[in-house]
Order: structure tokens, then C-alpha cells, then sequence
């Protein structure tokens, strides 16, 4: 329900007056903490009387007492009898709920007993009634009001009605709590000015209990026609809930019987983290027969410290729908604290457990909080439009509001689609689409403006690009909105038409909705109340109809595909620290009875992967987006739009895979045809599976400089005390170097290095010194230069790869250095004569060789040609050949 909203402040009329206003009654508003003109009284409280008529807020003050404390001679002394001050006069609209009286001379404090005012003859006569002031042995304390003035409300429950005051003293007997009842009509009878009226003609009360009832808090109940025993005892479960804080009657589901409604505002439910928290609670109690109630149900709060449920007020039918409806508060609600007002509507099963309309304080949450909502009052029509009115109170603020109930127009809307099968074979794809109003409902205008707006494809998740598949013809557009005038009680169409886009969308498959939202006009004219109209809550103001695109699928329209897939790759393996080139040929089929539509291979791609391009010995053309959503990284292809029945496709992938880890053995890839058909619309996932595999090309090489060493060197003395290297001997330097061609890396590797330190119990080598390039750590189970020989140059020196992957081993290398030995001078010599007979006996022979050859015409000089019989042989032939 939609208000429109009139307030009184009675703070602006009486400057000194409400600090606090707790409830009022139609147009009587109580100001409790109102300053009055009573003499020596402060905040003795007032009630006013507010007139709701548009354009008019001026409150008046309602003099129910004008006097102030009397005062009482006792003995011949005088002494203060009554305590008016701050007794909260108006907080019900009934009585004075902290009034106070001595009721002994000799007692210095005053006993809280409460006080009654009636108005008879339309507020022209007052009539004061307080049957706890005089009482001794009652001992009624803090007398509240349970009924005045409205008894007939709750006893409404057995349908009586006979005009009783009843009075709730829930402090009397050691806060047993008692109840009074007295007939109205005597206690106007009994009154006399100035005569301190203790009980009346046929008053009745209830009597002091056992002790175990003390603390009960007894004077809020219900009661029977002829006495005032309990007769429906209802308890909560729940402590410290304030069960029947407020009580409510109203004939929800319209039975003909009242029912019952009880707030507990501190009622406490847990919370998401288990702890208590205060939301409040409201139940319902339908009257299945006379005092027969029965539980229907809970309404519980979701503010926290809410206090929803503190007041509960009938509103009558507000949506005349033959139900009436109710109003609760929650007065310390909202994200602000400024009150919150929940509007139920009632139904034939009772209450509907959600609201119709929440209504929102304009006043947030200050030094006092607003409390809006803290009192209530509905079910009367004040503008006179035909429909009831509420009343919130806000007495942190000084304000009471009316929130007047706008005209309810009852609609209905209908939107029609022909044809439904629109085939886009056709050059003209038209469609008809025509949609209805009507209105109807009480005391409306005569004529009732609407927004009407029809959307395509409204419900749909729109393709790539978000291109709409259908306009309208008129407009090129996919929205169109119009302003339609429709009389109450008739109906009123409007037509056009929409075309199908063929050629610019991809999803043929699904429908194309249509939808129709309506609304009134908010810049109608008011109508003679000065008030527009709005839609019924139950009002469904979105209307949908779809249009289906014919498909090559048989009479059904229904299209089965059934998708096979099969995957090839050009490798098994895949190596660590390579980036591992792959290429994946699959074969995509439908074996099926129908087209699949926007048919697509998905790829989903292992961490390590990465989508390179399409082979490029495709048999089609394939156009493919690579995506990734969060961790997960895919790889659409097109297959078609549909991929009709009995299609197959070859096609190649290249991927890369680059991020291999030694801690996963194997990568895969997942490969899959998607469509979006809704029956079979996906081929089973195939797996590709590459094992990671170590391959280390690894070379051991060494090298020795000097590559010879001649032993001893040259004028080289064996020292007993060496001091330098070279005292020791020639230097020998190994150079060895390890080398990993890969693709996958080493690790975990060692190198050992044995070199013949001695022979046969002599020293060969002196390890002077190591030397190492990269990060390897060198450990030898010799002692390196033990005797602190002053180096120059190295012995050894390594060469390191760095660690990687894996433990391989390496075929063993030998470096060989060459040692040659130099003969040292002999004392066995050889004789000088020996040397000269050896000469002299070679130049003998020698002569004797060249005699032997003079005789056998080896140094003879020869012809070149030979004997001149030759010479004269070969000279025809060389004139011929001239």
C-alpha cells in the first residue's frame, strides 16, 4: 500500500507541551510529557484534539483535569495527596499510568496507582475514576489500562459487547497483578467532584492469589461475559520476550469472528554466529469458535533491537478485497533508527507472512531516538476517498503523521504473439504482436494513464556483441514504449510488428521472449482528493510470450544431434625445458537425427599449455578465440551454426608446452563438442595425455696442459725443503668441464676425480690447489698443498653446469699426461778413440761404396734418346707427327 502523507506537530501550537507522544486515538493524540496550565505541576500530560482535514493541522488542547495536587486534612494537618507531576497523562488516551497517591498521612512516599479520566457528552464532561487510590488492602500499584473505552474489542472474541471499563494493575499483591471491571454508566452515576470514589455499583476485581503466583504481572488477559476470571491463558516459551506488550483483535480471514493478535517485541532468535539476537515477534491467533484460538502464525522481526511488535494496529480492508489488513511496528528499526512500520495484508488462510509496503521514518535515530511507529491507529477513512487511513506516532520527534490510502486500481494486461514459429527461410520474417489493457477498481478517475514497455529478447543472454535478433518494424528498435489512456472499467489494445535479423545472430536455437511491463502514470492527474491512484500490490506487472525459430529438425521442431570426437596427436612425450612443439588433428562428427546449433570444440588447456595457432593443412576453415576464466584457460573453435547431420571435420591445433615441472608425470589435455541444443547436446570429453619425460644430452671433457711433461727439467735439483712449486716439480694443470645439451636440466650430479698420486710407494703427484667455476662444492679425501708451497698457477680446475632436474650418469673420462724422462750425465762414458775409429771406419766404407759403383758405369753419362740407330727410328715418326 502507497500513502500520501499529512502530519501534526503539536510542539510548533504549544511550545511547552509534547516532549513525548505515545498513542492516540482517531483524531485525540496523547502528549504525555506535556507541560499544562494545572498550578505546580510539571509534565503533568495532556491529550489534544488534531483534525486531519487537508490544508488544516492546528491542534487543541482537551482539559480532561485542570486542578492540581489536592490537597487532604488529616487530624488538622494538611499534606500533598495526589503526586500529577510527570504521571504521564495521555500516555494511553485512557488514563495516567504513574499518577501517584499517599495513602497514609504518616507515609513520606507516594505509591504509583494510576488514574482514569472518561469523557462524557463529546468531551464536555469528565469523569475521573481510580479505584486503587483509597485501596488499603487491594494494594493494586501501577494500574495500567488494560480496556477503556474499547472493551468491546476484546471481548468482541465471544461477541459482547456491554460497555465495562477494565482496568490492569499488574504491581497489585506482590506484582500478581490484579484486574477491575466496572459497568461505564456507573461510574458516571457514582462521580461527584472533589469525592475521592472508591469502587462503584457492581464493580468486580479479582482477589489475592497464593504465593506462588507473586511476580506473575497478572492484568493483561481476556475475560468472560459475567466475571473477570482468566479464561484463555496464553504463555510464551520465551523469557523476558514481553509476550502480550500489545495486544490486537481484527477479523483477519474474514470469518465473522475476531482474531487475536499478541506482540513480543524482545523476542530473541540466534543469529548467523549463533549469539541471541533481540528482533521481536508477532503472533497470530485465529478464532476458529467462540474463545476457540487457534496458533496460525509467527511473524518474526530481522532488525535487530527493532522492537518489532510493539504496536499492533488494525487498518481495515485496504485494498477492498473483502481481507482486512493490520499494521506493526518496529520503532527503533532501519539503518538509521528511524522506524520502520510494516504494512500485512490479510487473506482467507489469515495473514500473509510478508509485507506489502514498509514504510520508512524521515527522521533518523538523534540524541532520542525518533521511535516512529511507537503507536498506531487505522481503520478509519479520515479524507472520506473510500478507503482507511493510519495514524504513526513519532514522539521522539513531536510528530504524528497521516498517511492517507491512494485509489487501488485493479489490472490486468495480456500480450499476444502470432505466429509463435517464425521460419527465417522466409525474406520477410514478420511477426503480429498486439497487447491489452484494463482497469477497474473503487473510486477511481475516469480515466487512467499507463507506461506500457514491450522489450525483445528481454530474458535472454544476449550473443557476443549483444545483438538483438529481432526489432520492430517501425522503430529499428528492441524496445518500444508507449503512453496508453485507458477509462476505468473498459479495455483498450494497441498492435504492431516485429521482423527477425536472420543473418546477424548465432543462436538460432533458443526462443525469442517477448516482454510487457506496465506501470501508471506518475505524472497523472490527481483525482478530486487530491490523490493518484496506484496498482494493486497483487498486480502482475510483467508479462512474457515467446516466439520459436524454425529449425530443419522434423515436425517436432526438436533437434537430437549425436556428436562424436576423436583426437590424434604428433607426439607422446613431452620433455622438461623444452618448449615442446604439438600438434593435435581431430575429427568432429554428428551422427545424429538433427542439427547441433552453435556447435563448438572446446579445448581446455593444462597449466603448462599454450595455444599457438591452427594448422595450416586444414581441410576447413576454422576460427578459434582462446579465453580464460580465473585459472581455467580454453580454447573455442567454431564447428558450425548448425553442424548439420552427418558433418565431419578435420582440423589441426598447434599448442606449445613450455611449463613442464618435474613434479607432475603427466599433462592433458580435454577436448570436447559443445552445442546448444537442449536434448544430447554434448559429444563425450576426450582426453590427451603427454608424459613428461627427462632427456639430458650430458658431456664429460678434459683437457691437460702441459699435454707432455719431460722429467726432470733441466739443471733440476731434488730440494729437501721445498718453498715454491717449482721445488717440487713441473707444473700439471687438468681442466675438466661438464656440459648439458639438453633440453631437460640435471641435478643432484657428482663428478669424481681419481689422479696417481704415487707408484710404487714413491710420490708422483703434489694436488697443489682447486679451482671451480659455478655452483658446485668440492670435496677431497686428500690434503691439498699440506706442505703451504707458494703457488702461481694451478693444478686443478673444474667446470660446472648448473643444477636442474634430474640424476644421470656420465661415461667416465680419462686425461692422460705423457711423461717423458730425461737421462741425467753417466760416469760411463764413452772413449774419445772409440768415437775416432767409429768415424774413420765409416769413411772407409764409404770409399768403398763409390768404387764399386765407378766399376759397374753407375756415374757414366747416357744419350736421351739412346744409339743413333734409335735417334734415326724416331725420327720419321716425328716428322709425321710435325
Amino acid at each position: 500500500m502507497v500513502w500520501d502523507e499529512l502530519n501534526h506537530r503539536v510542539k510548533e501550537k504549544q511550545p511547552t507541551s509534547a516532549q513525548h507522544m505515545l498513542e492516540f486515538l482517531q483524531d485525540l493524540i496523547g502528549a504525555p510529557k506535556a507541560n499544562t496550565s494545572q498550578f505546580n505541576i510539571t509534565e503533568g500530560g495532556s491529550v489534544y484534539f488534531c483534525p486531519w482535514s487537508l490544508g488544516q493541522s492546528e491542534c487543541h488542547n482537551i482539559e480532561f483535569d485542570n486542578q492540581g495536587d489536592r490537597i487532604v486534612t488529616v487530624s488538622g494537618t494538611d499534606y500533598q495527596a495526589e503526586v500529577k507531576s510527570h504521571q504521564w497523562f495521555g500516555a494511553t488516551i485512557r488514563l495516567c499510568p504513574l499518577y501517584s497517591w499517599r495513602t497514609k498521612a504518616e507515609k513520606p512516599q507516594s505509591d504509583t496507582t494510576g488514574t482514569c479520566y472518561l469523557s462524557v457528552k463529546n468531551f464536555t464532561k469528565f469523569v475521573e475514576y481510580a479505584p486503587c487510590r483509597l485501596s488499603n488492602t487491594m494494594d493494586c500499584k501501577h494500574m495500567i489500562s488494560l480496556m477503556i473505552l474499547s472493551l468491546s474489542l476484546l471481548l468482541s472474541l465471544s461477541r459482547f459487547q456491554d460497555g465495562k471499563v477494565v482496568l490492569g494493575g499488574p504491581g497489585s499483591f506482590f506484582w500478581q497483578g490484579q484486574v477491575i471491571s466496572a459497568a461505564k454508566e456507573e461510574i458516571i452515576k457514582a462521580y461527584y467532584p472533589g469525592y475521592f470514589m472508591q469502587s462503584v455499583e457492581g464493580q468486580t476485581q479479582t482477589r489475592q492469589a497464593q504465593i506462588k503466583y507473586d511476580d506473575s504481572y497478572h492484568g493483561k488477559t481476556f475475560l468472560s461475559r459475567n466475571s473477570i476470571t482468566p479464561v484463555i491463558p496464553l504463555l510464551s516459551k520465551h523469557m523476558g520476550s514481553y509476550f502480550g506488550y500489545t495486544v490486537s483483535t481484527a477479523d483477519i480471514n474474514n470469518d465473522g469472528m475476531s482474531d487475536l493478535l499478541v506482540g513480543a517485541p524482545m523476542y530473541m532468535t540466534r543469529g548467523s554466529d549463533g549469539r541471541l539476537e533481540e528482533v521481536g515477534r508477532v503472533y497470530l491467533y485465529l478464532q476458529r469458535g467462540p474463545l476457540d484460538l487457534e496458533p496460525t502464525l509467527n511473524l518474526t522481526g530481522t532488525q535487530v533491537f527493532g522492537r518489532f511488535g510493539s504496536t499492533i494496529a488494525p487498518l481495515g480492508d485496504l485494498n477492498l478485497d473483502g481481507y482486512n489488513d493490520l499494521a506493526i511496528s518496529c520503532p527503533f528499526g532501519g539503518e538509521d533508527q528511524q522506524g520502520l512500520v510494516l504494512i500485512y495484508n490479510g487473506f482467507a488462510g489469515g495473514l500473509r507472512n510478508t509485507p506489502s509496503q514498509v514504510i520508512a521514518g524521515q527522521w533518523a535515530s538523534g540524541t532520542v531516538p525518533a521511535s516512529f511507529g511507537f503507536s498506531l491507529r487505522g481503520a478509519k477513512d479520515q479524507d472520506m476517498n473510500g478507503y482507511p487511513d493510519l495514524i504513526v506516532g513519532a514522539f521522539g520527534v513531536d510528530k504524528a503523521i497521516l498517511y492517507r490510502s491512494r485509489p487501488i486500481v485493479n489490472t490486468s494486461a495480456s500480450l499476444t504473439v502470432y505466429p509463435t514459429m517464425i521460419n527465417p527461410e522466409e525474406k520477410v520474417c514478420h511477426v503480429n504482436l498486439s497487447f491489452c489493457l484494463s482497469a477497474n477498481g473503487k473510486y477511481l478517475p475516469d480515466n487512467l494513464g499507463f507506461l506500457v514497455e514491450v522489450q525483445l529478447d528481454h530474458l535472454k543472454h544476449m550473443q557476443k556483441g549483444g545483438v538483438k535478433r529481432a526489432l520492430f518494424v517501425d522503430s529499428q528498435q528492441a524496445m518500444l514504449q508507449r503512453s496508453v489512456r485507458v477509462r476505468s472499467g473498459e479495455r483498450v489494445c494497441h498492435e504492431t510488428k516485429i521482423y527477425l535479423r536472420v543473418s546477424e545472430f548465432r543462436d538460432k536455437l533458443s526462443s525469442i521472449y517477448i516482454s510487457l511491463n506496465f506501470s501508471l502514470d506518475p505524472q497523472a492527474a490527481f483525482d478530486s482528493h487530491g490523490l493518484r491512484p496506484i496498482l494493486n500490490y497483487k498486480t502482475t506487472e510483467l508479462i512474457e510470450q515467446k516466439a520459436q525459430i524454425l529449425l530443419d529438425c522434423g515436425e517436432d521442431n526438436i533437434c537430437v544431434p549425436d556428436l562424436k570426437l576423436a583426437v590424434h596427436g604428433d607426439r607422446k612425450e613431452v620433455y622438461l625445458g623444452d618448449d615442446n612443439l604439438l600438434t593435435l588433428t581431430f575429427n568432429a562428427r554428428n551422427e545424429g537425427e538433427g542439427g547441433a546449433y552453435e556447435a563448438e570444440l572446446y579445448v581446455l588447456l593444462p597449466p603448462e599449455a599454450d595455444y599457438s595457432g591452427i594448422a595450416r593443412n586444414n581441410e576447413v576453415r576454422l576460427t578459434c578465440s582462446y579465453e580464460a576464466e580465473n585459472q581455467t584457460r580454453y580454447l573455442s573453435c567454431d564447428l558450425g551454426n548448425p553442424m548439420k547431420s552427418g558433418t565431419s571435420l578435420w582440423a589441426g591445433l598447434r599448442f606449445t608446452v613450455p611449463r613442464l615441472k618435474d613434479t607432475r608425470k603427466t599433462v592433458q589435455f580435454e577436448l570436447q563438442i559443445r552445442s546448444k541444443n537442449e536434448n544430447n547436446s554434448h559429444s563425450e570429453v576426450v582426453p590427451y595425455k603427454l608424459e613428461v619425460v627427462v632427456q639430458a644430452d650430458v658431456i664429460l671433457q678434459g683437457v691437460s696442459r702441459p699435454d707432455k711433461v719431460f722429467f726432470p727439467p733441466p739443471n733440476w735439483k731434488v730440494s729437501k725443503t721445498p718453498q715454491e712449486e717449482q721445488d717440487i716439480g713441473p707444473v700439471i694443470q687438468h681442466v675438466y668441464e661438464l656440459v648439458n645439451k639438453g633440453p631437460s636440466g640435471i641435478s643432484h650430479t657428482v663428478l669424481q676425480l681419481s689422479c696417481p698420486l704415487s707408484v710404487q710407494g714413491q710420490g708422483l703427484l703434489y694436488p697443489l690447489e682447486m679451482s671451480t667455476e659455478g655452483p658446485l662444492n668440492c670435496t677431497t679425501n686428500h690434503s691439498i698443498n699440506y706442505l703451504q708451497l707458494k703457488v702461481s698457477s694451478q693444478l686443478l680446475a673444474c667446470l660446472w653446469m648448473y643444477d636442474k632436474v634430474m640424476t644421470k650418469c656420465v661415461p667416465s673420462l680419462q686425461v692422460v699426461t705423457p711423461l717423458v724422462w730425461n737421462k741425467q750425465d753417466s760416469q760411463y762414458s764413452v772413449p774419445l778413440w772409440i768415437i775416432i775409429l767409429a768415424i774413420l771406419a765409416g769413411l772407409l766404407l764409404l770409399a768403398l761404396l763409390i768404387y764399386v759403383l765407378y766399376k759397374l758405369g753407375f756415374f757414366k753419362r747416357s744419350l736421351p734418346y739412346g744409339t743413333a740407330m734409335e735417334k734415326a727410328q724416331l725420327k720419321p715418326q716425328a716428322a709425321s707427327e710435325a
